[in-house]
């Protein structure tokens, strides 16, 4: 089963939202999915991801947007990531620079 083309804009729309927490719910509901997506769908979600994480501020959605992007890996290329060079790993919460590091090795 593949998602439509408004619950990809959807999930786009709340990855962006004000609320750390929808972001945080957007990210994990990604994961949820990630058997339904066409590379496509994939490439896109990898992208506004990867894209959000860079601004997250909120360590709870940080983590929930790095998380979906390690599971979409196999469905984005290597340049739908790069942004996340920008990120300093050693400044993140947690062990949330591993998860960096483990998606641009990857």
């Amino acid at each position: 089963m593949q998602i439509s083309a408004p619950q990809l804009l959807e999930f786009v729309r709340n990855i962006a939202a004000p609320d750390p927490k929808v972001r945080e719910l957007a990210a994990d509901q990604v994961t949820d999915l990630v058997s339904s997506y066409s590379l496509a769908d994939g490439r896109i979600l990898t992208g506004v991801l990867a894209a959000a994480a860079v601004c997250e501020s909120d360590p709870g959605a940080l983590e929930a947007q790095l998380n979906a992007i390690i599971q979409l890996g196999s469905l984005a290329e290597p340049e739908m990531v790069a942004i996340l060079r920008t990120l300093d790993v050693e400044k993140l919460p947690g062990g949330l620079g591993e998860y960096v590091t483990d998606i641009l090795e990857g």
